[in-house]
């Protein structure tokens, strides 16, 4: 009887120690787990700032009165003419299928085309 007690207390005391054990384990690793939650936290927090800096630093980018300005400086265009407008209709071609003289003809207008708008810059420029 005595051995059977002794055997009982001796399991039941490796059994504690074997539980306290994979206590302090299981603690640690929420531990872990906690801090490496909190430098997640952290940098969601550092990305939600950024976002909010690049979103203002955008909203200044795109501002209508800085592309304004910033076309003006970089960009000389002129405003469209109503010569540069050409309608669809105006093109030669016809549901994509071509003989040689429609390509040629088609060739010719847009050469035609392209010389007029040269003089058209001709003289566009010798008026300025």
């Amino acid at each position: 009887m005595n051995g059977t007690r002794t055997a009982t207390i001796s399991l039941w005391l490796a059994l504690t120690c074997l539980v306290g054990f994979g206590m302090f384990i299981m603690k640690n690793q929420v531990q872990s787990l906690e801090k490496e939650l909190q430098r997640i936290n952290s940098d969601i927090q550092s990305d939600i700032k950024s976002i909010h800096v690049l979103k203002a630093e955008w909203s200044h980018l795109n501002s209508p009165s800085r592309l304004k300005h910033l076309v003006d400086k970089h960009i000389s265009l002129n405003p469209v003419k109503a010569e540069q407008i050409i309608n669809y209709s105006a093109l030669p071609f016809e549901n994509g299928n071509f003989d040689n003289n429609r390509r040629m003809i088609a060739r010719k207008k847009v050469g035609n085309y392209a010389e007029h708008k040269r003089n058209l810059k001709v003289y566009v420029n010798a008026q300025r």
